[in-house]
């Protein structure tokens, strides 16, 4: 896998920023992100799914906006005919469908912390309430315009994808907004 550069790099710097001695707030990048998009053919979404099934070791298959998370697996349909696996090189072979190495196009940051979703809220338009956005949960959304992926692996613990081009000045909005409630940014 080659080593590629940081959209965050002149702006990631690690440490602690609390408010009244509280960091409510973490945050995280994830260097050398593997993201793989596999996407199947309408016809060919019962095949794929078996396929996928097969492949991963998995007894089913997410249903849309949700995800399969564990020691083997990170497996998020995102779209009706898509997912994204962020821990796997599974490929769909031609005849079921599309292979995309996303790779190189986002930016993801992993957020937790007891304010999370109120951070989160500021931007969302989501209900990220613990009852209705479930662990495992995915949403596609947009922050200023710019259209981002956010996945819920736990209560208070999100994995947000940013497109690179556009990661800079999301980045430097989310942390201008997590002051108030004090932050940490983590070594990578």
């Amino acid at each position: 896998m080659v080593d590629r550069s940081s959209s965050l790099d002149t702006s990631y710097k690690p440490g602690s920023f609390p408010i009244n001695n509280n960091v409510t707030i973490k945050f995280k990048e994830t260097t050398n992100l593997n993201l793989k998009q596999i996407a199947c053919w309408p016809d060919t979404l019962f095949q794929s799914e078996t396929y996928i099934k097969e492949k991963l070791n998995i007894e089913k298959v997410p249903h849309f906006n949700e995800g399969i998370l564990n020691d083997e697996n990170s497996i998020w349909r995102i779209e009706p005919l898509k997912w994204w696996i962020l821990k796997n090189n599974l490929d769909l072979p031609d005849h079921l469908g599309t292979n995309l190495d996303l790779s190189h196009a986002y930016t993801s940051i992993n957020i937790t912390g007891e304010n999370t979703t109120l951070l989160l809220n500021r931007f969302l338009p989501i209900d990220l309430r613990e009852s209705v956005f479930k662990a495992n949960s995915s949403a596609s959304s947009a922050i200023h315009h710019v259209n981002i992926k956010l996945l819920k692996f736990s209560k208070n613990n999100f994995q947000l994808f940013i497109p690179r081009g556009f990661a800079l000045s999301t980045w430097e909005i989310l942390l201008e907004t997590a002051y108030q409630f004090g932050y940490e940014i983590s070594e990578r």
